[in-house]
């Protein structure tokens, strides 16, 4: 499967997205086809043999609208539509007047040309669509003498089309362009000399220079200098971060303290910042399965609309009602209902770090019931820390006995003798070493002879460990604890506790899902039982799974589901792949870089923050509610309106101006999605 996008131009209305992505669907090789009025872009799942890209173009031009594979340069197209528009009006409101029965009649032929050529279009095509009731409404007034209502009527619906796509270019652009945050220019360091050259010059490997105060304009590794970086845009965390060489930064963020030089690693497209806006851009084009739904049944109203105003002539015998029946149930807000808020809600999520990859993982992640939390890297740093230190004897602190054990770890190469090295400053080398494996080291250092490990390596080594110190070690395994001693000279000078910390807002993070109504936390780990359990205690998981190997973790994903409820699977994205694909929404933690677009994942962390999940799923609770207030609001907008149509109390041009307003209603309520906290 190949993917495509188009820009598509012309498009003033939701109902022309549904023509363009009808006409492309058609064409063979198209698997399917998602257009978005509000993005002004189609895009294609093509199969082999894939379509050309001239019989695609082709199609789009078909439909009456015109498409390219590269953005068009900004043009004047919607301000000469809109001064076509109001001269059309000012004819109209002139020949009415002066009483100018030819003006009236140019003015409303003038009005009415671009929904006749839709209209025409749409009939070529053998589709009866909204273009084709205002036509008929709009010849039917026309039919009776009433050519002053007919021209309004045309008029108005121009305009309105006018307003619906300005209504929703100002959300466009209320949603931002991450791209907007990519400096234009860098300063580069030569040897000695900085110059100052376009972004696109700027190539991997280049040195660049970032003073206080300006936006990051690669993603690369700090090689020199110190400074506080705001990565909001990019990961969404409130705080500035600190970076110090060797510490990865990204484009578009801000140096707010401090100086940095940079060794650029991604230039361009390459960048983080440039494959969110790719993947925000990509996601805002795939509905929600509700919104496939009422495509579906949009496509059937107006030829039962069309028996409707006829059968409204039948028993009235009124043509006035019959026509206006036809104005008023364009399905318009029924369409907009479900992108506007799709668009608005990723876009929000994007601001905040959290990248959703489509409607239909919105829709999914607002169902869901049930989510199970990978525990190493996810619910825990991932990394060992020194926990606790115990001193035995009255010869050290237990600072001093802390750096006794970092010298004799000092050449070993396993993780916990990296969270005893990181405990101290400076560690001088010792002056002999050796590796026990699994077991610990021993070392010498300034005439004393060192052990650090398991009780069995102390006895080994002519060291008594007494019942106590197996007390102590045995007390702070069962609390998930690594426990090592350290001896010297023949006898235990203390212990050292190592375990993989929790998160800060793990327990937070839960408790904030629960008030989401959450039914149930998983633990799922693959580590020994009494460590999982011990957190899952902390935590208050309602489920502990451990010794759970990495391909085992999809089949108690898949037990879960068994039950009809949603899943989501919280994982690191690497060892996680299979259970996160699995799941009914698999999220990724901490995704930067070159994994921004991880395929097993249909929500992405930007950064290592589990109340974020919370913040996920409780947007995709909102967006889903915006969307059935959108429809509901349609459907019921729309019968109050035949109704008065059919009854009389809503007259031609009253029945053009409530259809248009229907649209703008729909668009921003779905906006208030940009504020959600």
């Amino acid at each position: 499967m190949k993917r495509m996008t188009l820009n598509v131009s012309g498009m003033t209305c939701a109902r022309c997205a549904q023509r363009v992505q009808q006409a492309l669907a058609a064409v063979p090789g198209v698997s399917s086809a998602d257009v978005n009025f509000l993005t002004k872009r189609a895009l294609l799942t093509l199969a082999d043999p894939t379509p050309s890209t001239a019989a695609l173009l082709a199609a789009v031009r078909q439909a009456g609208y015109t498409a390219t594979l590269h953005p068009s340069p900004a043009s004047h197209s919607s301000y000469r539509r809109f001064a076509y528009t109001i001269a059309t009006g000012l004819l109209l409101a002139a020949g009415w007047a002066f009483h100018l029965d030819l003006l009236v009649l140019v003015a409303t032929v003038l009005a009415a040309f671009p929904i006749f050529r839709l209209a025409i279009k749409a009939l070529f095509a053998r589709r009866l669509d909204a273009d084709v009731l205002v036509a008929v409404a709009v010849v039917a007034a026309a039919s009776i003498g009433e050519y002053v209502a007919a021209g309004e009527v045309a008029f108005i619906m121009l305009l309105g089309a006018q307003l619906e796509e300005y209504t929703a270019d100002r959300a466009r652009r209320s949603l931002g362009s991450l791209l907007t945050l990519v400096p234009p220019t860098a300063r580069i360091r030569r040897g000695e000399t900085e110059t100052e050259i376009p972004i696109a010059e700027v190539r991997v490997g280049d040195l660049v220079v970032v003073r206080p105060g300006e936006r990051i304009p690669v993603d690369g590794l700090v090689r020199t200098g110190e400074a506080a970086v705001n990565q909001a845009p990019v990961t969404g965390e409130s705080m500035p971060v600190a970076k110090n060489p060797g510490d990865e930064v990204f484009v578009g963020t801000l140096a707010e303290t401090g100086a940095l030089v940079i060794e650029a690693t991604r230039v361009g497209e390459d960048t983080t910042l440039a494959r969110i806006a790719t993947l925000v851009e990509s996601a805002q084009q795939r509905n929600a399965p509700i919104q496939r739904t009422m495509d579906r049944l949009a496509s059937w109203l107006v030829p039962v609309m069309l028996l409707l105003a006829a059968t409204v002539f039948a028993l009235t015998n009124d043509a006035h009602r019959a026509i206006t029946v036809l104005i008023v149930t364009c399905p318009c807000a029924l369409i907009l209902a479900s992108p506007t808020a799709v668009m608005a809600a990723i876009a929000r999520a994007a601001r905040a770090g959290v990248l959703i990859k489509g409607g239909e993982h919105l829709e999914a992640a607002a169902r869901l019931h049930t989510i199970v939390f990978d525990k190493t890297g996810t619910l825990t740093h991932g990394q060992p820390e020194v926990t606790h230190t115990h001193s035995f004897c009255d010869e050290h602190t237990e600072a001093e006995m802390l750096q006794m054990a970092a010298v004799a770890e000092k050449l070993s190469a396993h993780p916990l003798a990296a969270a005893i090295r990181n405990k101290t400053g400076t560690i001088p080398d010792p002056t002999q070493f050796q590796s026990h494996h699994g077991r610990g080291v021993t070392a010498k250092h300034n005439g004393q002879q060192l052990v650090v490990g398991q009780p069995s390596l102390l006895t080994e080594q002519n060291v008594a460990v007494s019942d106590a110190h197996h007390a102590h070690v045995a007390e702070h395994h069962d609390a998930g604890h690594t426990t090592v001693l350290v001896a010297h000279d023949g006898k235990v000078c203390g212990t050292i506790c190592i375990a993989d910390t929790v998160r800060a807002t793990a327990k937070q993070a839960i408790a904030d899902l629960r008030t989401l109504g959450i039914e149930k936390v998983v633990l799922l780990t693959g580590d020994n039982r009494r460590v999982g359990l011990q957190i899952g205690n902390e935590l208050g998981v309602d489920e502990v799974k451990a010794e759970v190997l990495p391909e085992q973790k999809a089949e108690h994903i898949e037990s879960l589901k068994a039950g009809g409820r949603g899943v989501a699977m919280v994982g690191d994205g690497i060892n996680d792949a299979p259970a996160l694909a699995v799941a009914d929404v698999g999220i990724a933690m901490g995704v930067t870089g070159t994994d921004v677009a991880h395929e097993a994942a249909d929500i992405a962390l930007m950064a290592d923050d589990l109340e974020k999940i919370a913040f996920a799923v409780g947007l995709s609770r909102r967006a889903v509610q915006i969307i059935k207030q959108g429809l509901w609001f349609a459907l019921v907008y729309n019968v109050v309106m035949i109704t008065g149509a059919a009854s009389g109390h809503l007259h031609m041009i009253g029945g053009a101006i409530a259809h248009q307003f229907s649209s703008i209603i729909v668009i921003l309520n779905a906006m208030r999605l940009l504020r959600h906290q």
